[in-house]
């Protein structure tokens, strides 16, 4: 006896059956009720959540014996034939496998004979972001001009893959990933035609973790089915997944909030131990603390948060552990965590361990401007002395020390310097860097800021070093190759983002300059003259480049 799985047995049948995509059967069926319909379909959206379905409750309301219908029978020999995939007028094509020129020269050749029985000759092309460019132009022409009894239904995961000139001839459909509630409830109903014992909770871990796409939550209840004993429980979802129940996260908050580091290692052991996934783990954590923040920040967060009944009464419990200002900062070390995990920079359980030492201290990090504000007020804190070689000013700004060579700048009034305290603003000091290992200690960081605000602007200053710093300004230099990107970078708003990024990441006030380096050639060698584009060097140069074997000049301005 053959076995027929969930996924391909509860398939929807007809435009009522599939769910969470209200809009878009409405949208067809009014269609097909007007007679407003249109040569070509393109539906795109997330795996399994009905794109093919729809395709073919389409094709069997095209041609139902009773239609064109917005309500196919089912039980007519073509709608019969369409549902078990032997239709000769409906045709789906794998668009990964049969993506070549050859399959849709075929394709414009078949296209030209007549339907065998149905109205329309329906072609369904499955993920038609694979075809190749010389396919997508073969098939463009049938597009353009297609035969009245030919329709086209595109289906794709990636539509922007697909040509704009594909796009301009077909009607799109966007697909949406369903709701948790919605597949629940569809689960709820498989489970009691199957006369499958589940428990709710199982249920609901079933349709998160499918991610909002029907078909992965009906396969996975199909496994669990066949799993599980005599009934489908929690636990039983959670060991099939190597995911961790909402328990866990929740003795994780209350060893975080008490401050038991050593329940804390305690935890994560058990969960290695027990082959619970850390990396989904870590992402569990990192909704975990966006779940409280949505708390804090909206009137009615429960709408906001996908999470069991039971579970959301324990998280409001937990709720006011943590300030605003500490569930920030915990998501953004959780993100970083993710990034760590994928580049595989340590094995996951240190990573995990090593964040979670972080947030076991959440309350003892301080706000930069909270800090420096105390400063002002009342001297750095014990064991701090980054201000106190400084005179503080009464107006919150600092005051370079008399010696430093720095000098406050004036006003064109010729005023001193006027204190922002009453504007409630922090003056920024103003000492610049001062050392050339300052600069390339944060040269990294600075291209990353830079590639953050304008990527291509941040790829022309990657090319670029720090080579000197004089008198208070850093000079950047570029290769002889590179003369655009200096000429580039050297513009005004280019020059202020690099000196913005320098001044978030140091803390400090700098100039900038931008040099191209010059080689070293032949002309440079010991026996040769020490001239620079034909420019006699000064004799005390040449004599230092003498000295110094290999030696060259690395400055042209």
């Amino acid at each position: 006896m053959s076995y027929l799985i969930f996924a391909r047995k509860f398939r929807p049948q007809n435009f009522e059956e599939i769910i969470g995509q209200e809009p878009i059967t409405t949208t067809l069926q009014n269609a097909i009720r007007q007679e407003r319909i249109p040569q070509s379909f393109l539906f795109a959206g997330p795996r399994g959540v009905g794109k093919t379905s729809t395709a073919r409750i389409l094709a069997k309301a095209l041609n139902c014996v009773k239609g064109p219908t917005e309500k196919p029978c089912n039980r007519c020999t073509t709608c019969l034939e369409i549902t078990e995939g032997n239709s000769l007028d409906v045709l789906e094509i794998d668009g990964a496998s049969n993506r070549g020129i050859e399959e849709i020269r075929n394709l414009r050749e078949t296209v030209k004979f007549k339907p065998a029985q149905g109205r329309f000759k329906v072609y369904i092309i499955d993920e038609v972001h694979m075809l190749t460019t010389e396919a997508f132009n073969a098939l463009l022409k049938t597009l353009e001009e297609p035969p009245e009894h030919v329709k086209f239904v595109f289906a794709t995961t990636e539509a922007h893959k697909v040509p704009l000139t594909i796009l301009s001839r077909c009607q799109r459909f966007n697909f949406k990933r369903i709701p948790v509630a919605e597949i629940v409830k569809k689960l709820e109903e498989i489970a009691k035609e199957e006369k499958i014992k589940c428990e709710k909770t199982a249920f609901f871990l079933i349709a998160k973790a499918s991610d909002g796409a029907l078909r992965d939550a009906e396969s996975l209840l199909d496994q669990l089915a066949t799993f599980s004993k005599d009934k489908v429980k929690e636990e039983d979802v959670l060991f099939l997944l190597g995911h961790a129940s909402e328990t866990v996260y929740f003795s994780v908050l209350e060893a975080l909030s008490a401050k038991d580091g050593q329940k804390v290692f305690s935890l994560v052991r058990e969960l290695y131990d027990g082959g619970v996934d850390l990396v989904y783990f870590s992402r569990g954590l990192l909704e975990i603390f966006r779940n409280l923040l949505v708390l804090h920040c909206a009137a009615k967060g429960e709408e906001f948060i996908e999470m069991s009944e039971s579970g959301m009464e324990e998280l409001k419990k937990h709720k006011e552990h943590f300030s605003r200002g500490e569930l920030l900062l915990a998501l953004s070390i959780l993100q970083n965590l993710q990034g760590q995990l994928r580049r595989n920079l340590a094995p996951p359980k240190l990573l995990v361990e090593t964040v979670l030492l972080k947030l076991l201290h959440l309350d003892g990090f301080r706000p930069v401007g909270e800090a420096i504000s105390d400063s002002v007020k009342h001297g750095p804190v014990s064991g701090t002395d980054d201000f106190s070689s400084r005179p503080r000013a009464s107006g919150g700004g600092f005051v370079p020390p008399q010696n430093s060579g720095i000098v406050a700048q004036k006003r064109k009034t010729d005023e001193p310097p006027a204190s922002s305290a009453a504007a409630g603003e922090t003056v920024r000091p103003e000492n610049p860097l001062t050392t050339l290992n300052e600069a390339e200690a944060i040269w990294p960081r600075v291209v990353e800021y830079v590639k953050s605000k304008r990527m291509s602007i941040g790829i022309f200053l990657s090319e670029s070093e720090p080579i000197e710093i004089s008198d208070g300004c850093i000079i950047l230099g570029l290769p002889a190759e590179f003369q655009f990107h200096k000429e580039t970078l050297e513009k005004n708003p280019n020059q202020r983002l690099v000196e913005e990024a320098f001044e978030v990441i140091s803390g400090k006030k700098v100039r900038l300059q931008f040099v191209i380096t010059q080689a070293p050639s032949e002309e440079n060698s010991a026996d040769a003259p020490r001239e620079d584009a034909g420019i006699k060097l000064p004799e005390i140069i040449n004599e230092a480049l003498n000295i110094f074997e290999g030696a060259k000049v690395i400055r042209k301005e």
